[in-house]
This record gives C-alpha cells, structure tokens and sequence, in this order.
C-alpha cells in the first residue's frame, strides 16, 4: 500500500483559509453581512462552464441556501459564525468557521500551487462544490486556469443503490484486506468506465478472482516496452474496460505463445498494477484465506472418491460443496480429482 506524500486536514488549515477570504474581498469578489462571508457569484462571469449550464439552470432543481444575509441566492457561503456546540476559530469577522468549499481551494494552492493538472471527485459535487472551488480559486489568485483536467467518477452501487451512510450499504477496503487480493479489488474496479456506474457484488469479484488465477498460468516477470497499440484504450478518457480487453487477447496469445508473448502480457498487466506480486504470493495469499489443511483436503477428496464410487452422488456432492465454502475448487480430470485453491 502506498502512503499519500501529503495527507492535509482541513483544521490545521484555518490560517490559509482567512488569508484566501481576505483576498477576495480585497478584490470584490466577496462581501460582509452580518458575521457571514459570501462570494458573489455575478461577479464570477465564467460560472457554470464546468458544468456547460448557465447560472439558472443550475440553480433550479438545486438546494440553495436561503438566507437574508445575501445579496443574491447563488452566492454561496465563505465564512459562517458557529453555534455553541460547533467548532469555531477567530477571524476578522468574528468567531466561526471556514465553508465547507474554501477548504480544498485552499489546500490545494498550498500543497498544489495555483493550478495543477488534475482534479478528481464524484459526479455529485460538480455542483455545487466544484464550480464554486474553481469560482473561489481562479478569483483569489488571478488565474486563467484551476485544474487543466476533471475526471467526475459515477458511483460504485449496491443493488443498483448508491454505497451511501444513509443506507447502510457503505464498504470499505480495509474490510476486505485480508479476504480478498488487492489486486482482484483493483481489476473489479476497473472493469467499469470511471464514468460509468458499477454495482459492487460477489459475483464481480468471483470474476475478477478467476480471471487473475488464470493470468497466472502464464506469469513471467518482464520490463519490456509497450507498444501504443497496447495502451490506446487509456488514451481514450481512461477507457480500462477497453484495455482489460486488450489484455484478455494478450493472455490468449501467451498461453499459446512463447516467452516473449508472456514477457509483453505480463508487463502490459504491471502497468496498470496486477501480476506485480510473484506467482508463490499470489499462491499464499489464497493459501492463507483458508482455514483447511491440506491433509484434510486430501482425505476429504479420499471420501468423496468412496462416495462416487458406492454411487452415493448426494454425498459426494455434499463433499465438494463443503470443500468449495472452504475456499477448495476441485475438479475431475482424466480420471483424477485435482484441487486448488479458490
């Protein structure tokens, strides 16, 4: 797992926040009434454009703060007094807090300078939370540009439901970290377009799991160049279903190949992290999930064996079911009951 070079909190950023108020209404972009800060939305005359609507379209059928404190409805909150039982800082324009906008613009100038490359989120907060970032930002610090590149993602669903607290349904990764591989999280992930919902289910992850044991068969570490060819797909608005593709044709063309195939599909699959871990970790992380011995194993499949053979189908059913929700997948090959783990 790789640690972030910066983890910033919002509250250890207080300082930065009244700096970057101050200025905008140094330069007009904001007003005072009444212990509250706005940014004046009119004043911003490329509002929207992220969201290719105009102002009124995205005001109707969105919630808007109502308040007597504004000039105008869209303006939207930079410094708010807070209650008795919420957290409050001294500013210039009494106690309370930051809005909720301020911070990312905020932190990202100290930690990522005026503009940056790319800007990430869910598809949710393109308004209001972004417009109003990209309104705060380019007006405190005169730029033409806040970040060259948005990618807004869909949502991972439950059911065909948003993962939301509200719900119930809410995952996450740590859950999973000694249950399942990261790297089947990963190619689970991936295998929808990031602008593309993805409904989150064991079945997915079944998939992602066989798909990476098969990748497997033909695992030969390599560092060898990719043609364009090969990564085109990511090219295309990240389109990693349309990669996971090209690496399904790859994996057909090393099974059937030789070394130099599997050296291109091995490092095609590194580069988007998968078939990183050796062939015997991939192994013990599986090994370890199970809470079976192998000599149980054995005798178990011994059993089985018995059962088919006295015609007792039920039970030997019955044994490879149980087997199977040990996380043991067996098969009968050529006469011989094979096992491996799942």
């Amino acid at each position: 797992m790789r640690i972030p070079t910066e983890q910033p909190k919002a509250t250890e950023h207080i300082d930065l926040m009244i700096e970057m108020i101050s200025e905008l209404i140094k330069k007009g972009f904001a007003y005072e009434n009444n212990k509250h800060v706005y940014f004046e939305v009119k004043k911003f005359d490329e509002y929207g454009q992220l969201s290719n609507k105009k102002l009124e379209e995205l005001i109707a059928g969105s919630r808007i703060e109502i308040s007597d404190n504004k000039k105008s409805s869209e303006d939207f909150v930079l410094w708010k007094p807070s209650s008795e039982n919420e957290p409050s800082w001294e500013s210039p324009w009494g106690k309370g807090r930051p809005g909720w906008h301020l911070e990312c613009s905020a932190m990202s100038k100290k930690f990522l300078g005026n503009e940056f490359d790319i800007h990430g989120g869910g598809i949710d907060l393109i308004f209001p939370h972004h417009e109003n970032e990209i309104a705060q930002s380019r007006c405190a610090n005169d730029t033409k540009v806040f970040a060259n590149y948005w990618l807004h993602n869909a949502f991972i669903t439950m059911s065909n439901e948003k993962m939301a607290k509200s719900q119930g349904n809410i995952l996450k990764i740590k859950d999973f970290r000694d249950k399942v591989s990261g790297q089947v999280l990963r190619l689970a992930l991936i295998s929808a377009h990031y602008k593309q919902p993805l409904d989150w289910n064991d079945k997915l992850l079944d998939d992602c799991q066989n798909t990476i044991d098969k990748w497997y068969n033909v695992y030969l570490p390599s560092s060898k160049a990719l043609d364009d060819e090969i990564i085109q797909p990511l090219y295309d608005d990240i389109n990693t279903p349309g990669y996971i593709a090209n690496l399904h044709k790859l994996y057909d063309k090393a099974n059937n190949g030789n070394d130099e195939d599997k050296k291109i599909f091995n490092t095609a699959c590194n580069f988007i992290g998968l078939l990183q871990e050796t062939k015997e970790e991939w192994l013990n992380f599986k090994k370890g999930k199970v809470d079976i011995s192998e000599t149980e194993i054995e005798n178990k499949i011994d059993l089985r064996n018995k059962a088919r053979a006295d015609k007792n189908y039920k039970e030997a059913d019955n044994i490879r079911d149980y087997l199977l929700d040990k996380g043991v997948l067996i098969e009968d090959k050529d006469g011989k009951t094979i096992w491996k783990f799942k």
